[in-house]
């Protein structure tokens, strides 16, 4: 259960950063906004492989 709600928790704050980024003006801070959701787009993705070899891991 813990895996479930640190992978949505990074993907809300992924959603929260892009909504940052459209709502500013500034193209520094969309910049930094957009670079901050992909690094917790790319956290989910890594939690999610780890998860697939762990059940892998477990089959064999």
């Amino acid at each position: 259960m813990r895996k479930i709600s640190e992978k949505a928790y990074y993907e809300r704050r992924a959603r929260n950063e892009i909504r940052k980024a459209n709502m500013t003006s500034d193209p520094s801070a969309k910049r930094v906004h957009l670079a901050l959701a992909a690094n917790y787009l790319k956290h989910v993705r890594s939690m999610e492989a780890d998860a697939e070899q762990g059940e892998e891991h477990e089959m064999a």
